[in-house]
């Protein structure tokens, strides 16, 4: 990989971590009652472990490089692509997602 490519791709993931604090955007005067909701967490990880899976199953990237893309160990990178299935194909499909904000 190169590293025009690996920038790249750091920044597209940066945007999609960004698309996961879309609900503070849209519901401001909600976000301090739910910010420990449980509601949240598990979306949050849920695409943290779908961004996960498709970094090591279709770019072949490390836990280690995932962890480092993510801003996370690679201990809990490793666990989130052993708990969860992947349901989303590419990087592509989850920002669609995300953008249609249909979980938030």
């Amino acid at each position: 990989m190169t590293i025009k490519k690996h920038n790249k791709r750091k920044a597209q993931l940066t945007k999609y971590l960004e698309q996961l604090d879309e609900f503070n955007w849209h519901h401001p005067t909600q976000v301090s009652e739910m910010a420990d909701s449980q509601h949240e967490r598990d979306n949050r990880t849920y695409y943290l472990a779908q961004l996960s899976l498709v970094l090591f199953n279709n770019y072949q990237q490390s836990y280690m490089q995932i962890a480092q893309m993510l801003n996370m160990s690679s201990r809990t990178a490793r666990r989130l692509t052993i708990d969860y299935e992947q349901d989303f194909d590419s990087l592509e499909e989850i920002m669609e997602e995300l953008q249609n904000g249909e979980d938030w």
